[in-house]
């Protein structure tokens, strides 16, 4: 591969989520089946217009925002921010993340209202997965994989989603540093323990481990980052999410200029997402100067 820059993979993670997001909500609940030369064309089961994106991309950008804002994850900061964003744009959102801003907007405290939810519906889900890729995007390889937990733990008592994002945002840590995909697979395993995560079947559902498996194996299978958008789309099942997560690490290691440019252009909401890239990039430059 030819030298790709911090700043490249940056802007390719951001809109590798966005791009996996709104190419993939088209085909979510479907059956699996061979699909390519995709377009992004929205439709889906939310009837989406061309260019949208989901919770996907609304909480990843929602958590980096927050880390952007006060230099650290502030749990409540966060929280009131996923708040607004789902009372703002309910349709797409899960019922564990409904569940609970309902709680937390009748005034219950955070840590019960988690434990609450999962009570109620288990919270085995891939909705902390989909939003960590900012973790290892932030973090150093040493704290990269206690912080993923703790942040997934916010909103998904169960210990395996933390699992699962401890190992994407690890192999996004050390993708982001110009990390090759063995590199970040090894990363991904010593950080999650796991050895499940990367063998079996792939069920492309919306169970945290399951997810994360698809979405792993699309990245590391994949030969550009629309070889890896497409392959978690032809798996079926949740296919906006499987779709973001390992578009996010495609972009990451392929970089900004391997993702398609129609692709790119028809997201809605690229601005927001060109201003939090380059806010990333500033802070960082600022933390190596430190």
């Amino acid at each position: 591969m030819t030298f790709i820059s911090e700043k490249e993979r940056i802007f390719g993670g951001l809109f590798g989520v966005a791009a996996g997001d709104a190419v993939g909500l088209t085909f979510e609940g479907m059956m699996p089946g061979p699909r390519y030369n995709l377009s992004v064309t929205g439709g889906g089961q939310f009837s989406l217009p061309a260019g949208a994106v989901t919770d996907d991309t609304m909480m990843t950008l929602s958590l980096l925002e927050t880390y952007l804002s006060y230099g650290t994850f502030d749990r409540d900061a966060f929280l009131l921010r996923m708040t607004r964003v789902v009372l703002q744009n309910p349709v797409t959102f899960g019922r564990t993340t409904k569940t609970l801003c309902v709680l937390l907007e009748q005034g219950c405290v955070s840590d019960e209202a988690v434990k609450v939810v999962d009570l109620l519906f288990g919270s085995r889900t891939n909705g902390s997965v989909m939003r960590t890729l900012p973790v290892g995007m932030i973090c150093t390889p040493e704290t990269v994989a206690s912080e993923a937990r703790r942040v997934s733990a916010f909103t998904h008592y169960d210990p395996v989603a933390g699992d699962c994002c401890a190992a994407v945002s690890a192999a996004a840590a050390v993708l982001l540093a110009g990390g090759d995909k063995d590199e970040a697979l090894v990363a991904a395993r010593d950080a999650s323990g796991r050895s499940d995560l990367f063998s079996g079947e792939l069920i492309p559902s919306v169970d945290a481990l399951e997810a994360t498996r698809c979405a792993f194996s699309c990245f590391l299978e994949s030969d550009s980052v629309r070889d890896c958008i497409e392959c978690a789309v032809t798996l079926g099942g949740d296919t906006d999410t499987i779709a973001s997560i390992s578009g996010g690490l495609a972009g990451l290691y392929f970089g900004i200029n391997d993702l398609p440019t129609e692709w790119v252009c028809r997201i809605n909401i690229r601005k927001k997402i060109t201003e939090c890239a380059n806010a990333l990039m500033l802070a960082r430059g600022a933390a190596q100067r430190v």
